[in-house]
């Protein structure tokens, strides 16, 4: 890895010359405010990953460890062979605990989906006397929703019943459709008084690209005045993707690093309709880092939180992610990436556990078109299929 220290007057010239120096796909490791004799300065650590080729050369060119530089004319510094050593160790370690974690979910998926299987297998045994009702129960299951809800959902479909029972399974998965959509609340994607709607996330769901299609949709098809503002000053390359399309679609870009850049730039775009704020991914387990988002935000300033939430992500996961961003009291959900799923019945689960209504949803990598405003009726078709055999 190289590694490289600046001190810069503002974000957006560290930005500039780690660009410059390091590629767009460096990233800003730390910042934080110095003295200096030129007055207060910022100082910035920025790293890059060197590739094979750079790494064989590096390593034949000293047996020292890679320098770092101070850019600002300070003399250059080499860390210790031992530091570089335990890095790379602990680098390891953590490598090795996420793919023991990834196997634990798999694990438990594949258990699911041989649960399923099972509780299919046995419907196309008995398939001969079912009622509606009965075949319907094992096709939610193989859908992805709960047993628990499947059972409800078919129950209640007995009782609202004039006979008791729906002969007919087409008939039974609409009413199940129905029910689904009663159950689930409604967003209103109406501004309702909030200028600022800022979207968080981990790291992966897609927030740069949806804050791009929104923005799109704003400015060019409901003719508003959007401005844009990124607090993602860790990636190079994201910078530049919301700047191009800032660019593209004719709407202004600040970059605030902190709060105070952030209570900045609201105030230069105090005279746009909507504002729109991209926030930096980080993983659901960083606690600390959230915190620092959470700052940055401020409270002086009312904002719409969105959570997004990838539907390619496992139950347990997309659960997890919703428990601990609650810190930012989001309001709604913008759902990512259903043009990757095949089955995510279990969505009706989730949903009902965060009780937050769902505002919009994405699907595909096309700004602006792969995104539609939600409704309980869409989700529920989500849930359930649009096949209803």
């Amino acid at each position: 890895m190289q590694i490289k220290r600046y001190e810069v007057p503002s974000v957006q010239e560290a930005i500039a010359r780690i660009k410059k120096d390091l590629g767009p796909d460096a990233i800003i490791l730390s910042t934080k405010k110095i003295k200096s004799a030129c007055g207060p300065m910022m100082e910035v650590l920025a790293a890059r990953e060197l590739d094979v080729t750079e790494a064989a050369a590096d390593s034949r060119s000293a047996e020292a460890p890679k320098d770092i530089h101070m850019v600002s004319g300070s003399p250059s510094f080499r860390p210790s062979l031992d530091l570089e050593k335990n890095v790379e160790e602990l680098k390891g370690l953590i490598r090795e605990l996420k793919n023991t974690r990834d196997l634990r979910a798999e694990i438990e998926e594949v258990k699911d989906s041989i649960n399923t299987f099972f509780d299919v297998l046995g419907l196309k045994r008995s398939k001969t006397g079912q009622n509606g009702t009965d075949a319907v129960y094992y096709t939610l299951i193989s859908k992805g929703i709960s047993k628990d809800k499947a059972w409800r959902a078919v129950e209640r479909i007995k009782e609202e019943s004039s006979s008791g029972t729906m002969v007919n399974e087409e008939a039974c998965l609409a009413a199940v459709e129905n029910f689904i959509q009663n159950s689930l609340p409604a967003a209103d994607n109406s501004d309702n008084g909030q200028r600022v709607k800022v979207l968080i996330g981990p790291t992966g769901v897609g927030k740069t690209t949806t804050l791009a299609k929104l923005s799109a949709y704003h400015a060019l098809s409901e003719k508003k005045s959007v401005g844009l503002i990124t607090t993602d000053t860790y990636r190079i390359a994201a910078v530049d993707q919301l700047k191009t399309y800032a660019r593209i679609i004719g709407i202004p870009l600040e970059i605030a690093s902190g709060s105070r850049e952030f209570k900045n730039s609201l105030s230069r775009l105090a005279d746009k309709d909507v504002i729109f704020v991209d926030t930096p991914g980080t993983s659901r387990n960083d606690m600390v880092n959230l915190k620092k988002l959470r700052e940055t935000l401020g409270s002086e300033t009312p904002f719409e939180p969105n959570l997004l939430i990838s539907l390619t992500s496992s139950k347990d996961c997309m659960l997890d992610v919703a428990s601990r961003y609650r810190m930012f009291d989001y309001s709604r959900i913008i759902l990512t990436r259903a043009d990757e799923c095949m089955r995510i019945g279990f969505l009706w689960d989730i949903l009902d556990r965060i009780a937050r209504p769902v505002s919009y949803i994405t699907n595909g990598q096309n700004v602006p078109e792969d995104i539609e405003e939600a409704d309980p009726r869409k989700i529920a078709r989500l849930i359930v299929g649009s096949d209803l055999h």
